[in-house]
Parts: structure tokens; sequence; C-alpha cells
């Protein structure tokens, strides 16, 4: 009995780019042939990049360094095929070779969208994301309809390159190494504001700022409604659709979307569950850290009941106290932004305290009401330079925008000089609207703390008194030596970290320059040099431990804490002086 040999078909060998398909609603593993240069640098001279349709939902998307590999062979490098020389991996030896390194990954795709090179460091990598998520928002670009994609791209690239382990995989065998990215796509939104603004170290002062869940469930939203317009005919939808207002709105005469009576319920109803459910996350958000800064200062209130009105002991208390948050503050202002957001934190809780010290004091209670008075002109200031601050960013985009648009097109340096101008101003408004957010939230906190009716007047009057030490410590920290504050408004840098005379230092965020990351590395250069002077005697003198402050034992089993014998004994030795 014979059997038939099995022959299959062969072709030639070519360089394939792998990639997977942007869309929620696909992810599919595909794989291209990019175009010749011939074929690249025939195309009309508008025309700056080219798309691939995926075979498994044929959609049509922007593939990563698209734009770079036409700029490419216009400008003559790169070959044929994959030329260009980009997302293929560049000239034929790095076709050939099967794995890359660190020093020479095997694609360059994802350092390529970053605008980065290979050797970057995590400071540049965050930098550069930071930037480019600015100016490729969907918000940012409504008339680009692969705006979405361009920014997922962005943000996989991103969480690839900002893991070490990551990045070596990715640096070895390429974007379509197996489990490099999650099927559900890669970044946070509402982690990566977390980050930005403070940080993990800030939760216990400020809560997680709304800001990233807020762009987190507007992506949500574009992406269902990009998928439901791609994959539905125009009208209003079907029957089922209709009655649960998922289906597509037909448009009316000029051209905006008609809801129908159905369609607009099912849409105030899912606005008041969104409302009902952001009303509950910030009664829970004040509510922990209310709890939190009760804790804070009762370290503070119990310390001082425990010194029976022994003056020298209550100035101890209060010193220690202030020595206890100054080092705290120390620490904190190293995170992103923290010196903004301390000074944010601390400017409420002096006026918090100055406002319940004088409502409560004499003369009736007038001087709360010159605090009151002072603090709703604070906010509305505040929301004056958000709005203004906003606008900046708008008019920036239409300028670039505009530029891009005009004869002869832009030069690579002025459109990167546009572009950062943009970046760093929507750096400042997102800052803005951080801490207009950090600011009320803080207001809510302190009030609910002052004025609890859990406890008596005194021990509101102390927390007030603790609340405005807190507060001042906050509000005097200043930026280090590697730390720089640029005014706001017109981006002018000011050296030294101090601000411009005449300005208000609210106004004021830190922004990374070429200066600066210079400055960075000479202060870093000194303090290496410091320490190994200071490791190189044998048995130098250690500084002495720095005294912490009493904690009496009410506070003390209520924190977790030892009560100190310090203090025990000089009050013990103080109570058996005769009187």
């Amino acid at each position: 009995m014979s059997t038939a040999t099995l022959v299959l078909p062969s072709r030639p060998k070519e360089a394939y780019v792998s990639i997977a398909c942007p869309y929620p609603s696909c992810r599919a593993s595909i794989e291209y042939l990019p175009p010749t240069r011939d074929t690249l640098v025939a195309l009309p001279a508008s025309e700056t990049t080219f798309k691939i349709t995926c075979c498994a939902c044929s959609q049509r998307f922007e593939p990563p360094g698209a734009t770079r590999i036409v700029r490419e062979a216009r400008a003559g490098g790169g070959g044929a095929g994959a030329g260009a020389g980009g997302a293929a991996g560049g000239s034929g030896e790095r076709r050939k070779r099967r794995i890359g390194t660190d020093e020479n990954p095997l694609d360059m795709t994802y350092y390529d969208i970053l605008g980065i090179p290979a050797s970057a460091t995590q400071d540049e990598i965050k930098k550069a994301y930071r930037k480019l998520a600015i100016k490729l928002h969907p918000d940012k670009n409504p008339n680009d309809p692969e705006g979405e994609e361009k920014f997922k791209m962005l943000a996989t690239a991103y969480q690839v390159l900002s893991d070490p382990a990551l990045r070596h995989k990715y640096n070895e065998f390429g974007a379509s190494t197996p489990g490099l990215a999650p099927e559900d796509g890669f970044i946070d939104p509402e982690e990566v504001f977390g980050s930005l603004f403070g940080g993990e170290r800030f939760v216990d002062i400020i809560g997680v700022i709304s800001i990233g869940k807020d762009m987190k469930e507007a992506l949500q939203k574009d992406s269902e409604e990009l998928e439901r317009e791609a994959n539905e005919p125009s009208g209003s939808g079907t029957g089922s659709d209709v009655a649960t207002g998922n289906g597509t709105p037909a448009k009316g005469t000029d051209g905006k979307p008609t809801l129908t009576p159905e369609q607009k319920a099912a849409k105030e109803e899912k606005e008041k569950k969104a409302n009902e459910e952001r009303a509950k996350a910030r009664e829970e958000r004040v509510s922990a850290l209310a709890e939190k800064l009760i804790r804070k200062l009762s370290v503070y209130t119990e310390s001082v009941r425990g010194a029976g009105g022994d003056t020298d002991l209550v100035r101890e208390v209060e010193k220690s106290f202030r020595e206890i948050n100054r080092i705290e503050a120390e620490e904190l202002k190293g995170e992103n932004y923290g010196v903004e957001l301390l000074h944010a934190v601390g400017s409420q809780y002096v006026a918090k305290s100055k406002h319940y010290l004088a409502s409560t004091g004499p003369l009736w209670g007038i001087g709360g009401m010159f605090h009151s008075a002072a603090s709703g002109v604070h906010v509305l200031r505040e929301t004056v330079s958000t709005v203004r601050a906003a606008l900046e960013v708008k008019t920036a985009f239409e300028e670039l925008a505009k530029a891009e648009n005009g004869e002869g097109g832009l030069t690579e340096e002025r459109r990167r000089q546009l572009e950062e101008a943009a970046a760093e101003k929507g750096m400042r408004a997102l800052f803005k609207g951080a801490k207009l957010e950090v600011e009320s939230v803080i207001r809510e906190v302190t009030e609910r703390v002052l004025y609890d009716a859990n406890v008596n007047k005194e021990t509101q009057r102390l927390r007030a008194h603790a609340l405005g030490i807190v507060g001042e410590v906050y509000s005097n920290v200043k930026a280090g030596p590697a730390q720089t504050e640029v005014e706001g408004q017109d981006s002018a840098q000011s050296i030294g970290g101090a601000p411009n005379e005449g300005k208000n230092e609210s106004d004021y965020v830190r922004v990374d320059t070429k200066a600066s990351k210079a400055r960075d590395q000479e202060v870093e250069a000194e303090r290496e040099k410091g320490r190994q002077s200071a490791g190189s005697g044998a048995g130098a003198a250690q500084p002495p431990k720095r005294e912490v402050p009493p904690v009496p034992g009410a506070a003390a089993a209520k924190d977790g804490e030892v009560p100190y014998t310090t203090y025990q004994s000089k009050r013990a030795s103080q109570q058996q002086q005769p009187r």
C-alpha cells in the first residue's frame, strides 16, 4: 500500500514585522511587509505615514514607526522592504540577528515611539512619556481618527521600557516576545497620574488624585464609542440597543447626534450613577484622610495634655512635634511635585488652623470671618489660574497645528521647540487642576477634624494648634539644589530653584531642563565625593541620634508607640521636687 508524501509550498524569506492589533476588541497578533523605499518616495508630499489593515478585524491603523520610515525613505536612507531602517530592524545585518542586547536591541520600535535612544535611563524614559502623553492625548487631537491608537501604543512602549525585566526581554527578542504584553493592554492612567503627582508617599495626606480615574473613564468611554461606530451601521441602532441606550445615535440635519427619549433617559441614568459613585469615593477618601490626620495630630494633643500645664514641657513637645514633621517633609519633597504639593497642603492647614482659632477666640469670631473671606478669594484665584493654564495649552496646540499647516511646514528644531512648549504648559495645567482638587479635599478633611463633635472644645483647639505647626513646616519646605522651579505663566526659568521676584510661589511648577539636568549631575558628583571622604576615615564620629518627642501612654497605646523613658523620668523628677 503506497503512502502519499505531503508536499508543502514555500515562499522567499522576507522581512515581515510582527505587531499586535491595537483595537481592544481584537488584539490579534499579525505581521506585515513594510513598503519599499521606491513606493514611499512616490507618495504625495502631503502623505507622511502609511496604514495597514488588520487581517482579523479588517480595521485600519498606523503601525509604530510609520512616520519615521516615510521620513527616512524620503531623506535617502534605508533600503528596500523594511528598509527604511526601522520597524523591521534596519540593516540586513540586524535582520539576520536573532537575539539583541541591551546595548544593541533587536527592535527599536518602542524606543522610536518615545523618541529616545536605546541607552536612555529610566528618568529619560519617564520624561519622554510625560511629554508625549500630553501631546498625543485623544482630547488634544479630536480630528485624528487614529489618536487613541497612537496614545495606546505610547502607553505600551512606556510600560515595557519602564520595567527593567520587560525591557531586557524586548531588547533581546523584540515586541513579538510571548508574555511581553498583557492581553488587556498595559498602562493604567489612574496609576500614571497617581505617581505623577506625589506618588504613594502622599496617599496618606492627599489620597489618590481623581484626575487619573477621570481620564481612565474618558478613555474607556472613547474606546466604547469608537468600537460601536466602527462595528455598527449608521442609524439609531437595533431596537434592543435603543432601549438600553447603547445604539449609535442618529444624526440631525446639523450633523450632531440626536438622542431618542429612551437613549436620553439611559444617558441621564448612567450619568446619575457615575455621579453617585464619585460622591461615594469622595466621602470614603475624606473619611480615611481625616482618621489619618487625627492620628498624626494626636501625637501633639496627647503629649500637651500629659504635660499638665508645664510650659517648659509644652515647648519641648512643640519643638519635637515640629521636628518630626520637618523630617517627614524633607523626605516627601523628593517625590514628583513634592515641594509644590507640600506648599499646597501646608497653606490649607495654616489657613484652617487660623480660621478655627480666630472664630472660637475673642472678638466674637470676627477674625474667623476675615479668614473665611481670604479663603474664598484664594479659591477664586486658583480657579482662574487653572482656567488660564488650560487656555494656554489650547493656544499652544493651535500654534503648533497652524505652524505645521503653513507654507514650507516646520523645521525639526522649530517643531521640537513648539512641542516642548506645549508639553510644558500641558503639565502645568494638569498640576493646576490636581492642586485645585487637593486643596478642596484638604479643606473638607480639616473641617471634619477640627469640628469633630466627638471631642471637646479643648481637644479641638489643641488639634488646631497642631495643624498650624504641620502647615508651617510644610509651607516652609524649600526646593533642593536638584529641583528647579519654573514660572508657570511664561515658562521663564528661575535659577537656583527660587521663584522670580514678585511672583506667588504657588504659580511655580518643577520642569526639568538641560541646564537643571547638568546641575543635577554636578550636585550628585559633589555628594558622592563627600560620601567617599566621610567614609575614608576609620572610626569616624557618628552624629548623635535625634531626640524623639514625648508620647504619653494614651497616645502610645493608640498609635502602637512605646512611651519615652526620657519624658517619663523628667516628669517624675519634677513631681518629686518640693513646691
